[in-house]
């Protein structure tokens, strides 16, 4: 397998690995079984029962993988890929149970029982075999494992990869045998080299246990780098609109995605809208450090700040309570705080239900800002309904000629004018200096609006659009 495979079939793609697997290991597990109990040799057993467990670790990947490939459903919400975990586990647990009963065996020969084993071409013809095909199966798994990044698939690699190590010991220690016939050698190391030889199996397995199942075992934990939280939660904290020392955030590492959940404090006066921007942000910054391959949820919580202004304070509250204020002025008398603001209500309540409301404002008011303030509530009714409205050639005559009586104000440009069942409402734009004050522009709109009501009655809107005369000139006549 190499590493073009198709992204559309992984899971096709693991199970051939593991099927091919399955029918090396069960082959060379037989071939070394038999001629090692033909032979007598301690060792080509041993390699025997290593290869005998390969089978039954690379069927457990074959049913980890085939697990770990469902996707996520409601009883498992991060999907099934820690299954691969467990299978890199249970081989490891499987490799370990056989390394001891070899090492049991080789002991017992080493000090009470030795005895060289009988070496044939079929002894050397097997090892060579199985060293060729776990060599092949070496490089397909780690290929394969680099490429989906599987943890079961690296046992399986390291089970073949051990049995390679194996065979080339239990090689050396039948050569050595071999060459005894020969060459004189000690009869007590040629009587105990097959056993030594298993001995190499045995701490090649102890290895692979340690360092495969040590990492099956953090991966089942949540175990993650310890600089990873803080590495996150300092480049959140670092983000525009997240206030420092508020940012707890946490990660899991589930098969081959990575799941961070963090919770960070916002301002009060942010907006809805504004804090879902910073969410989204947030989940971006993360993302990026994992090449896309994570999850993010983000918690915003609003805090309140040390030196929060009175303002912010104020339309926090009236946010929280599903309100909509407008028109805030904030007054110091003495040492007391004068508020006034004006409420807007849907217009069909009725007066007792609008004052409750603004009841309920207050008294959230007195509870967070203290006693030592005055509120003063206008209630503005706001209709959110269309209204039925026509447009008449003699009211707009109307308002054109009230404003050509109003001297005071050169540039006015009648936008509209329109009749509806209350009365007429009028739109306006006034050009004024473009280094006008906003204070003083405000004074001047509510000035011409005055005048204008006392020459239309039944006047009941008006909207009027400031703009800087730069721009005036260019886009509007001037009604003089």
């Amino acid at each position: 397998m190499n590493d073009n495979i198709s992204a559309g079939q992984p899971v096709q793609s693991k199970q051939q690995i593991t099927t091919i697997s399955i029918i090396a290991s069960a082959s060379l597990a037989t071939i070394k079984f038999i001629i090692g109990v033909l032979t007598g040799s301690l060792g080509l057993i041993a390699e025997g029962m290593h290869s005998l467990l390969d089978l039954l670790s690379t069927i457990v990947t074959f049913i980890a993988v085939r697990i770990g490939a469902k996707p996520p459903d409601a009883n498992h919400p991060y999907g099934h890929e820690r299954a691969e975990s467990l299978g890199a586990l249970a081989g490891m647990a499987l490799l370990g149970a056989t390394a001891l009963f070899i090492l049991y065996h080789a002991i017992v020969k080493i000090l009470w029982e030795p005895g060289a084993p009988e070496v044939t071409l079929w002894s050397f013809a097997i090892i060579l075999i199985s060293i060729v095909v776990d060599f092949l199966r070496v490089r397909s798994l780690k290929k394969a494992a680099k490429h989906y990044k599987s943890q079961a698939l690296a046992s399986d690699a390291e089970h073949f990869s051990n049995d390679m190590l194996g065979a080339l010991s239990v090689l050396v220690g039948l050569l050595f045998i071999f060459l005894s016939k020969y060459i004189p050698l000690p009869v007590w190391l040629v009587e105990r080299a097959d056993a030594i030889a298993a001995l190499g199996v045995v701490v090649i397995a102890f290895k692979s246990v340690i360092g495969i199942g040590g990492q099956a075992l953090k991966s089942l934990m949540d175990d993650v780098p310890e600089d990873l939280a803080p590495r996150l939660q300092k480049l959140v904290e670092n983000l525009p609109d997240v206030m420092p020392g508020t940012v707890n955030l946490r990660a899991r590492v589930v098969g081959n995605k990575t799941y961070v959940e963090t919770t960070v404090g916002t301002s009060r006066d942010l907006t809805f809208e504004k804090v879902h921007l910073l969410t989204e942000e947030i989940e971006r910054t993360i993302i990026d450090q994992f090449n896309g391959d994570a999850e993010v949820i983000v918690h915003p919580e609003p805090v309140v700040l040390a030196n929060e202004p009175y303002s912010a304070k104020i339309r926090a509250i009236a946010e929280r309570l599903s309100l909509r204020i407008h028109n805030l002025n904030l007054y110091m008398v003495s040492d007391e705080v004068r508020i006034e603001l004006d409420l807007e209500l849907p217009d069909g309540l009725c007066l007792f239900q609008a004052h409750e409301k603004s009841e309920m404002l207050e008294q959230e008011l007195f509870s967070e800002l203290g006693p030592l303030i005055k509120v003063a509530v206008h209630i503005e009714p706001r209709n959110e309904m269309l209204k039925p409205a026509i447009r008449r050639e003699k009211d707009a005559k109307q308002v054109g000629d009230a404003l050509s009586n109003i001297l005071d104000y050169e540039h006015v440009w009648l936008q509209d004018v329109l009749l509806t069942d209350e009365g007429l409402v009028v739109t306006l734009v006034i050009g004024m200096d473009d280094q006008t004050p906003l204070a003083e522009a405000h004074v001047t709109m509510h000035n011409l609006e005055r005048s204008l009501r006392k020459l239309i009655p039944n006047l009941v809107r008006v909207h009027i659009d400031p703009e800087p005369m730069s721009r005036y000139l260019t886009t509007h006549k001037i009604n003089t």
